[in-house]
C-alpha cells in the first residue's frame, strides 16, 4: 500500500487512522521521504507501547510500531494520530511514502486502507 497526498509542503505529518469501530490493536508502519532527513518521531494514540524499530532521526525513513496493551485505542470514530514525523526541512507531501506492514483492530481484522492516511501538521 502506498499513500500520497496532494502537492503541498509540510515540516511535519501525522499518520492517522480516520475511523475504526474496533480501534487499533497493533501496527507497524514505515514513512519515507527522499527529500529530507527525519528530525523527530513522536508517539500518538498508542504512546505507552510505541517504538521506533528502524531509521528515525537523522535518517530518510522511519519504521515505527506499537501495540495497544491497555485498550486506549479500542474504538476510533474520529481521525486519530498513531504517530507524528517531523522533517529537518519542509517537504512536498507528494514525496512522502506511507506503508503499513501491519495494522490490526481489536477484532483481529486488518484496518481498511481507506481509513489510513497522513496529514500535514505544519
Amino acid at each position: 500500500m502506498d499513500m500520497t497526498q496532494r502537492s503541498e509542503t509540510a515540516r511535519a505529518v501525522g499518520v492517522l487512522v480516520s475511523h475504526s469501530p474496533d480501534g487499533v490493536q497493533k501496527y507497524t508502519a514505515r514513512v519515507a521521504c527522499e527529500d529530507s532527513e527525519i528530525a523527530a518521531v513522536d508517539a500518538g494514540a498508542l504512546e505507552a507501547f510505541f517504538e521506533v524499530d528502524e531509521g528515525g532521526p537523522g535518517s530518510r525513513f522511519v519504521r515505527a510500531r506499537a501495540v495497544d496493551m491497555t485498550g486506549e485505542a479500542r474504538h476510533i470514530d474520529e481521525p486519530t494520530a498513531l504517530f507524528e514525523v517531523r522533517f529537518s526541512e519542509p517537504v512536498e507531501l507528494q514525496s512522502i511514502r506511507l506503508t503499513f506492514e501491519t495494522i490490526v483492530d481489536h477484532a483481529g481484522e486488518r484496518v481498511p486502507d481507506e481509513a489510513l492516511r497522513f496529514d500535514a501538521i505544519e
